[in-house]
């Protein structure tokens, strides 16, 4: 997926001399899909797989279930999502 590139650190737009810098911006949405909160992107209310509330709860399946079909929505396919035992999310 092409799209606007984002700085990792600051979150701003990359950009060039000639203009905005475009590239491969796959990790940047399955990032945003699984980051937001419900309601936090207006034109689609029910995007959010809301990470953040996982950080000090226990990770059900349910959730990585949710998780990868709400990037599959945002056009990218993910085979697995999952919680490992120190609460980190890997993305395969």
């Amino acid at each position: 997926m092409r799209g606007i590139m984002v700085d990792v650190s600051t979150g701003d737009l990359l950009t060039s001399k000639d203009g905005l810098v475009m590239g491969e911006t796959s990790q940047q949405v399955i990032e945003h899909a699984l980051r937001a909160f419900r309601g936090e992107y207006r034109e689609h209310p029910l995007l959010g797989a809301e990470a953040d509330k996982q950080q000090f709860g226990v990770g059900s399946r349910l959730w990585c279930s949710l998780a990868k079909r709400m990037c599959k929505a945002c056009g990218v396919t993910l085979k697995q999502v999952s919680i490992e035992e120190n609460n980190t999310i890997v993305v395969r």
